[in-house]
């Protein structure tokens, strides 16, 4: 399969290369210098530069994306809309290197170039403007599971930097980042707009999304003021005949932002934004093939809810020599998450089944729910200054502040009404913990880059961190009508705490060519790190502490543009080394972090965007990868030992093994000021499994394939001046592609996330 990839990756870019060379000799005549563009993105998919050059804010200032020396996609608000991406999981089929799931709201897992493990913290930094998102570690100490849903309306562009972004974003970037740009109010025109779209989903029923935003210039060109509002329902196609229920994984948002800006001179820009989202879930996507198409194999009915709400303040002011920038965060998130952990407690108390060794009790009155709220409040400050012109010299230097605190309450309970779930006021108690983590965090950091000849730039990047990290926790109620089965929770435990400390430095070097205005060339090493810690107390694991874990990537690419950025080519070649796993493992009775194991993870992503004509765009992208241990983990700590199944050479589990993007976009005059737009879109995601391999027995290993299908989508318009309609379609061949795949908690069964089945929708906009 890697070979396949690579000879599809060789032919695109020696295809593309003839056209290159001759776009090299024909440019100066056909198209206008870059370095006298526009820096407006005004394309359709982000890559290319179209009408002007697209500039971003990865490197922590502006620059040109064709002459940024670094693995980014830009896609506009343009590509976000002819691609109907509404949530993190579309946005994998245009972005190379992405995998994105979701277990229900909130609850999205992302990972770029393979670089993905559920323990622990998030491995891909997601940010709003200048805000980190951040979650509750949950039961099992596992943020980077439970990442926020966003919403991508009025959002100017998305940025999505892969490979370890550590000297500029720290911890929680070291697979990468992914940046919402949001659209700033404007200080001089009122205006607004009004989007609506409705659709229907095959196997459900009707959904609908409203959005507006309208901006308001309070004092010209000083003081502006813009609103965005939205609400979203997606109606459930998973039915339970357990429960006698249909759509049980129904959805339904609301929220918005505010965001103003005052610019009292030209030299100083102070913004302060307020974003909310209010997320319902009735039910989990998860289903099973066992049970029937579409059919959960959940005993008890499954509700999620996520509250999210944050709050920035950002300044900017230009020195003349540099530019300074300071900004500070708050978020203040609750979610809700449930799990069905009924086949866990049909096995762990039924003697027929534990009597080898599992906890023997007395059996529970079944149905039982996990109910666990759980919140985060997230405090955040960065203070940055920029060097300005055009010397030889650019640099960044930097301190960045963390105060978080999260909180969690686990109620396990036995539901009287499972089609219901869990009442707090009336259903009975069966145990009862509560979990604290908090961090403060402190950095600086710096970059430097130096011009030296010939446009061949080197540059240097450190960050020295320091973290403190404090969890703990109680155990203050177990049923007594069960005393027998306090094996399995614990004894009771009053609250108690541990602490943990680390410091370090992360680097990054860069060594860059511009061969001339068109073609860059560039090598690129740099490392990242997630937080070690200690884990909650439960079980025979408290206080067991588990080590950080480190990735060192090194990558060579080159960039082309030619035809004034209609025919531009991206590609790189890279090498992770992944040091120190931090994995889930189990103790038996519950999971629980530690550190086993190695990783190599290498490969290829090409990019390749062509206007053959005005109003006629080609867009493809491909990776492909081989994401494999290099060491078996193994975990045996005194009088702990943790079951882990991954063996030297096993895959990387839910990363698929390559992908190919493929989407064009044609816009042609129909007269009275109008244009009509046709665009067609398809992505195959390649095979991975689900685990590291099958050990004795596939079903209870949970090791499943996944991946190996493909998705196309459609979108048909036509749009005025200040108007546009448009039908779409998503999934068109309504395929049932698994986009991940475990057993049920404790149990055998096989659950699975697939695509959304076929949507038909249409859309309408009106700007005023």
């Amino acid at each position: 399969m890697f070979a396949r990839y690579t000879t599809v990756a060789l032919m695109m870019v020696s295809t593309a290369w003839p056209a290159l060379t001759y776009a090299q000799q024909a440019a100066p005549a056909a198209a206008t210098d870059a370095s006298s563009s526009s820096s407006t993105d005004q394309s359709g998919n982000g890559t290319g530069t179209g009408n002007g050059d697209i500039v971003v804010t990865a490197l922590r200032r502006a620059t040109r994306l064709e002459q940024t020396p670094a693995a980014i996609t830009s896609l506009s608000n343009d590509a976000i809309q002819q691609n109907n991406i509404t949530d993190l999981s579309d946005l994998q089929q245009v972005v190379p290197g992405l995998v994105a799931t979701s277990q229900g709201a909130g609850l999205n897992e992302l990972s770029l170039r393979g670089v993905r493990s559920s323990a622990g913290d998030q491995l891909v930094g997601l940010y709003y403007d200048e805000t980190p998102l951040n979650a509750p570690p949950g039961t099992t100490t596992a943020q980077a599971s439970a990442q926020s849903d966003v919403d991508f309306f009025d959002i100017s562009r998305v940025e999505v930097l892969r490979g370890p972004q550590g000297t500029l974003y720290g911890a929680g970037a070291a697979g990468g980042a992914i940046k919402l740009i949001t659209n700033k109010p404007d200080l001089e025109h009122l205006g607004g707009t009004i989007d609506l779209t409705g659709s229907t989903i095959d196997h459900s029923a009707q959904g609908y999304q409203a959005n507006g935003e309208i901006n308001i210039p309070l004092i010209q060109d000083k003081l502006a003021v813009r609103v965005v509002a939205y609400r979203r329902y997606t109606p459930g196609y998973i039915d339970n005949s357990h429960l006698g229920l249909n759509h049980v994984n129904s959805d339904a948002a609301t929220g918005g932002r505010v965001l103003v800006r005052y610019q009292p001179v030209s030299a100083v820009t102070l913004d302060f934004s307020a974003h909310f989202g209010y997320e319902n879930g009735k039910g989990d996507p998860l289903w099973a093939p066992s049970q029937g198409l579409y059919q959960s194999a959940d005993l008890v009915l499954l509700k999620f809810r996520d509250k999210n709400r944050f709050y920035n303040f950002t300044g900017n002011f230009d020195l003349g020599f540099a530019k300074l920038t300071a900004t500070t965060s708050y978020q203040d998130r609750n979610l809700l998450q449930t799990r069905d952990p009924n086949p866990l407690f049909a096995r762990t108390f039924n003697p027929a089944i534990a009597a080898a060794g599992g906890h023997l009790g007395t059996p529970y009155a079944l149905p039982v729910e996990y109910y666990q709220p759980q919140d985060i409040e997230d405090l955040t400050s960065e203070v940055r200054l920029s060097s300005e012109g055009n010397g030889p010299f650019t640099w960044t230097i930097g301190g960045y502040y963390e105060d978080r605190h999260s909180h969690l309450t686990s109620d396990i309970a036995n539901v009287a009404n499972p089609s219901i779930g869990y009442n707090p006021n009336s259903d009975t108690l069966l145990f009862v913990r509560h979990v604290v983590d908090d961090r403060i965090q402190k950095a600086v950091f710096g970059e430097l880059a130096y011009t030296l000849f010939h446009n061949l730039t080197a540059t240097g990047g450190i960050r020295y961190y320091d973290y403190h990290n404090t969890v703990g926790g109680d155990r203050t109620y177990s049923n007594p009508a069960y005393p027998a089965n306090a094996a399995f929770f614990g004894a009771l435990l009053p609250f108690t705490a541990y602490n943990s400390r680390d410091n370090g430095l992360l680097y990054r070097g860069n060594l860059s060519w511009q061969a001339d205005h068109h073609l860059l060339f560039y090598f690129n090493a740099a490392s990242g790190y997630r937080p070690g810690g200690v884990n909650q107390p439960i079980g025979s694991v408290t206080n067991l502490p588990y080590n950080p874990d480190s990735v060192w990537t090194y990558e060579a690419g080159a960039k082309a543009s030619y035809l004034g950025g209609r025919l531009e080519a991206n590609v790189a070649l890279y090498r992770t080394d992944w040091s120190n796993m931090q994995i889930n493992l189990n103790s038996g009775s519950f999971s629980f972090i530690g550190n086993a194991g190695s990783a190599r993870l290498q490969g290829l992503e090409a990019e390749l965007h062509f206007e053959p004509a005005r109003g006629w765009s080609f867009d493809t992208a491909l990776t492909t990868s081989s994401n494999k241990l290099t060491s078996d983990q193994i975990f045996n700590v005194a009088s702990v030992v943790g079951s882990a199944s991954g063996k030297a050479g096993d895959r990387v589990p839910n990363v698929p093994d390559g992908t190919v993007d493929f989407s064009s976009t044609y816009e042609w005059g129909i007269g009275n000021g109008l244009k009509a737009q046709v665009h067609g879109n398809v992505s195959y995601i390649g095979n991975s499994y689900s685990a590291f391999n099958p050990g004795t027995s596939a079903a209870v290993a949970g090791y499943y394939k996944i991946g190996d299908y493909a998705v196309a989508g459609a979108r048909i318009g036509v749009k005025g001046p200040s108007w546009s309609a448009a039908v779409f379609g998503s999934n068109l061949f309504d395929g049932k592609g698994k986009i991940s795949a475990a057993n049920t908690l404790g149990g055998v069964t096989e659950t699975v996330l697939t695509v959304q089945p076929r949507t038909i929708g249409i859309n309408l906009t009106k700007s005023f």
